[in-house]
This record gives structure tokens, sequence and C-alpha cells, in this order.
């Protein structure tokens, strides 16, 4: 009779460990994606307060600057030179000055960007045509209270 509660014991725990696990594999991939939206979010947010002191920058100056460390913003990411341009590089985005009035906002790891237009105030959400993860992320994110005209 204990041989067969203990072996009931051992199936119950089997079961419950089966279960655990069939959770977490189901559930760790919409964290993931939760937590990448977040990020993005966040990368909109910031490159919004750096949009702004671009348009403050370029009203004084009469040219926005590549340098972000000549704004008069507080930087989360330290401000590093590659590739003969100056970028921020944060844990998950990296911000860049391209074409002179675009402020690129690009996602370390996966294949997709934000691309604020400081003139038009716009915003464009790009990625792959076949990348999950940037459609994902561009129609999760909105955009409409990011970047205002």
């Amino acid at each position: 009779m204990l041989f067969g509660q203990r072996g009931s014991i051992h199936m119950i725990v089997l079961i419950l460990v089966v279960l655990v696990g069939f959770g977490a594999a189901l559930g760790w991939p919409q964290y993931k994606k939760h937590q990448t939206i977040r990020v993005a979010k966040h990368a909109l947010e910031l490159g919004k307060e750096i949009a702004f002191a671009e348009a403050t920058y370029k009203t004084k100056y009469g040219a926005y600057t590549p340098d972000f460390t000549q704004l008069n913003v507080t930087l989360p990411c330290p401000v590093e030179e590659n590739e003969g341009q100056t970028e921020m590089v944060c844990p998950h985005y990296v911000y860049r000055l391209v074409e002179g009035n675009i402020l690129r906002v690009k996602h370390v790891n996966l294949p997709k960007w934000f691309d604020l237009n400081l003139d038009e105030g716009s915003v464009d959400c790009s990625h792959e045509e076949d990348s999950i993860a940037g459609s994902h992320i561009c129609g999760r994110v909105d955009v409409s209270d990011i970047v205002e005209k």
C-alpha cells in the first residue's frame, strides 16, 4: 500500500512539472513580445524628446545637430562615434541623425527601426516585409501621439 501511494505522488509531481513546463513554453514568447513592445514605446518616447530638443536647437542655430550632447536634454545612454557618425547607443536601440533631418531609432538586434522626420513631425515605423517581430512592434506601438506636428 505504501508503494502504491509513493508511485501516485511521483506521478502527480511529474504531471505538475509537465504542466508548468508547457505553461512556461507557451508564456515565454508572449512575455518577450510584450517586453519588446514596451521597449519600443520607450524608445519612441526618448526619440520624441530628442526630436523636440533638435527642433529647439534648429530654431536657435539654424540647423539640426548630429551630436546629441549639444542638445539641452539629459541623455540616458552614452554618445559614441561609429563609422564617422555620432550615435547614442542604448541597450536596445541606437539613435542617429541621418539625411540631415531624419532621426533614426534602430533596434540593436531586430531588422526594424523608427524614422522620425524632424521637419514634418512624422514617424515611419519600418521593418523587413517578412519580419514577424517588426510587424508586431509596428502594429502594437501607436505612433500618433509620439510626434506632434
